[in-house]
């Protein structure tokens, strides 16, 4: 009968074949991440400076595409080039997959030669990172692969003197894939130097050393003549690390507490797809770690030598964000579990085959789902080209995070954009259009993440069509850029500005920090002149530190003023919100757009004007809604990252709207008690009555009619009032003196259509 030893192997080929079966039918059907798409490029035309791909270059992996690209043209020449890059990327993951699977059998087995070795391999195969990175049109699996292969012959150089070549090789090799892996190679290639360290200088020297030098200078001589030279590539290298070192969520950049905590979260619970299945591994994995130091001390300093100086340049260089740089940390995590389960004697089988079953209960399902969707920027692209015909003179505009999709999927690579997009300063691309004379429709391709497009007229943007992933909100694909995709269809609109608006977190910050705010300069923006009267909002904030004078603000529009008002410093701050008439409507002039400026100065003029902000704008016709938020709303707030807006409320809040008529407010906002013990009462004041009331003990989502009488009884104000207040200052020890009632991720005011 077979001893366990002899199926082991066998068992672990099977493992692999099956992967491998499993993800060749989910393969990406479409390119993805900006980093797919980049790998793409390249596949078409090889410029490091040019991010195609980004730096370092990637030359191994884009050979690798070239070689499966050129294949996939011969025997499917009618693919197209998107999905044929797509194809020729994605390919190389699941038998990348299959190999690192036996890869990390074999290092698994030098460390404890039992049927540990074979589940620990199907616990790495069944994470729900490890299963969906091998389907993704990226890098990660095979360059993951290629250094397991080098550590497990690394592993075997006690013995074998051959396998420490034949290693080094591959692991020169692994860095022309992702030149990260060096930080799981080059640890394991010095102890096995150390350990044949008997062998002499000139063996180490011309055997090793040179074995590892070849494989790097394989591709490296390749990608400096390609990338135009030694100081051309350096230039371009150079770019991205200043790049990667502005990010300000990297823990070197960033050395906090709370950076530190995140950097963990994401690095070793977020790859596990489920927050309850990462805490129970997790703390199995701790057993681990206890367990193997008391009964296999040298297996655990091999593991940490092997794994551990990745996981330190991971956590500290690299954004951790970006869950997929996390994987080569799971062989090590899957080791360890697996250890732990062996200490259950006779049942380990038994609780090792659930938790790989709770893992494949995650991972299958999503492997599924991503196989069988394209990324919605491709979705959306693909249906704007169908449109074409119908819309010939339509102009393209888009975020830039959406340009590299454009490139990529014109076979070209120029994208159908009018004009390049300026990063960070999107919005104005049009803007430069109208205010031009340009009259046409226009379209967007928006990235849902940029809120820039708030400083357009909002009822020039209803037409719109959005675009999302099905699997975009799974943890494994945190970091994803982009993740979905906005259509707009935009005819002139009533109005937009220029810069220097903070209508949006995300614009104040831009207007603070280039000094274009209105504290610094007058700001602009243009409406479009029409018949009849109107009437506009301008809402704003004095940040009022101590000694601050007053601001006075004037609105101008064509160079005839049409307010001035005053606003006085106060307390941590003070907002306004003011509703101006226009009776006679907009007078014509040159041009389809009147200019309108608004100024701001101190009081008295002779002081330096303090920092204040426009933060809400809307002007239209007299009869169409405009709404704002008056008393007791906190500044609205945005993580850049996830894209998610919210504003809070204090105990009492005012929406001011004008001209009253029946309206529906629907509101969606976070569940109170993860800041409360009590459920609290919320309700919709409009003058004296309760239009509305709720309990929320969730997440809700909540749409309440409101009467034009009811409006007319409050004078236009509409109230929501809580009896819960959260002090963030005192429950959280910081100088944060807000009082926070419900924390809102979306406020609309909209009329009641017949």
């Amino acid at each position: 009968m077979p001893s366990e030893k002899s199926r082991s192997p066998k068992s672990v080929l099977a493992i692999a074949a099956i992967y491998l079966a499993a993800h060749l039918a989910f393969l990406a059907p479409s390119l993805e991440d900006i980093d797919s798409i980049n790998f793409a490029l390249g596949l078409r035309h090889y410029d490091v400076a040019q991010h195609q791909p980004h730096p370092p270059g990637y030359p191994v992996y884009i050979a690798l595409g070239r070689t499966a690209k050129a294949t996939l043209q011969a025997v499917a020449p009618l693919l197209g080039s998107p999905r044929t890059e797509s194809l020729s990327l994605a390919i190389w993951s699941p038998i990348a997959g299959a190999v690192a699977l036996v890869a990390a059998y074999s290092i698994f087995n030098a460390l404890s030669p039992s049927s540990m070795a074979v589940w620990a391999t199907v616990l790495l195969a069944a994470n729900p990172l490890f299963w969906l990175a091998g389907s993704r049109p990226m890098s990660d699996m095979p360059g993951l692969a290629l250094a397991l292969v080098a550590q497990a012959l690394f592993l075997r150089g006690a013995t074998d003197r051959r396998s420490i070549v034949i290693g080094a090789l591959i692991a020169g090799l692994a860095a022309g894939v992702r030149v990260q892996t060096a930080c799981l190679t080059l640890p394991l290639f010095a102890l096995a130097l150390f350990q044949q360290r008997r062998q002499g200088v000139l063996w180490i020297v011309t055997r090793p050393i040179a074995a590892i030098a070849v494989g790097g200078l394989t591709w490296a001589i390749p990608l400096i003549i390609l990338s135009g030279g030694i100081d051309s590539y350096l230039v371009a290298l150079g770019s991205q690390a200043g790049e990667d070192f502005a990010w300000t969520g990297m823990l070197w950049t960033t050395p906090t507490p709370r950076r530190l905590l995140f950097a963990l979260w994401e690095t070793f619970v977020l790859p596990w797809d489920s927050v309850p299945l990462a805490i129970v591994v997790g703390v199995v994995a701790l057993i681990g770690v206890l367990i193997a130091w008391l009964r296999q001390r040298r297996a655990v300093l091999i593991l940490a030598l092997a794994f551990g100086p990745y996981a330190i340049f991971h956590l500290l260089f690299q954004e951790t964000v970006h869950v997929r740089y996390s994987m080569p940390t799971l062989p090590a995590m899957a080791w360890l579990i697996v250890c732990a389960a062996s200490v259950a004697g006779r049942a380990a089988p038994v609780v090792s085959a659930a938790i790989v079953a709770a893992a494949l209960w995650f991972a299958a399902p999503l492997g599924i789902a991503y196989g069988r969707e394209a990324h919605p920027a491709f979705r959306a692209i693909a249906e704007m080209d169908e449109s074409r015909h119908e819309h010939p003179g339509a102009s393209v505009f888009a975020h830039f995070s959406m340009l590299r999709p454009l490139e990529a999927a014109s076979p070209t690579g120029t994208p159908m954009v009018a004009v390049k997009p300026r990063r960070s300063r999107e919005w104005l691309d049009p803007v430069g259009y109208w205010r031009d004379g340009g009259r046409r429709a226009i379209w967007f391709l928006a990235d849902p993440k940029r809120t820039d497009l708030a400083l357009i007229d909002p009822q020039s943007r209803r037409d719109v069509t959005r675009y999302r992933w099905s699997v975009g909100d799974h943890p494994v694909l945190s970091g994803t850029r982009p993740l979905g995709a906005d259509w707009y269809r935009i005819a002139s609109p009533g109005w937009f500005v220029a810069e220097g608006w903070g209508l949006t977190p995300e614009t104040g910050g831009i207007a603070q920090s280039t000094g274009m705010g209105v504290d610094k300069r007058p700001i602009e923006g243009y409406v479009r002149r029409r018949p009849g009267p109107m009437h506009l909002l301008i809402g704003g904030r004095h940040f009022s530190a101590a000694g601050d004078p007053p601001v006075v603000f004037t609105a101008s529009i064509d160079g005839a003023p049409i307010e001035t008002w005053t606003v006085a410093p106060g307390p941590g701050g003070v907002s306004f919100l003011r509703f101006i008439d226009l009776p006679g409507g907009l007078a014509s002039g040159p041009g389809d757009y009147a200019h309108l400026i608004i100024t701001a100065r101190a009081e008295p003029a002779s002081r330096p004007t303090p920092p204040v902000a426009i933060r809400q704008f809307d002007i239209q016709s007299s009869g169409t809604l405009i709404y704002g938020f008056g008393e007791g709303w906190h500044e609205a707030e945005y993580d850049n990252a996830t894209g998610v807006f919210w504003r809070w409320t204090s105990g009492r809040s005012v929406l001011r709207l004008s001209p009253p008529q029946d309206i529906v407010l629907r509101m969606r906002g976070e569940s109170p008690l993860k800041y409360f013990r009590e459920v609290p009462t919320v309700k919709i004041r409009a003058g004296d009555r309760i239009v509305g009331e709720l309990r929320p003990r969730t997440d809700f989502e909540w749409a309440v009619k409101v009467s034009a009488d009811a409006i007319r009884s409050g004078d236009g104000a509409i109230e929501i009032e809580t009896d819960r207040i959260y002090l963030p200052g005192q429950a959280e020890g910081t100088s944060d003196a807000r009082q926070l009632g419900l924390r809102f991720f979306e406020i609309a005011v909209n009329p009641v259509t017949p």
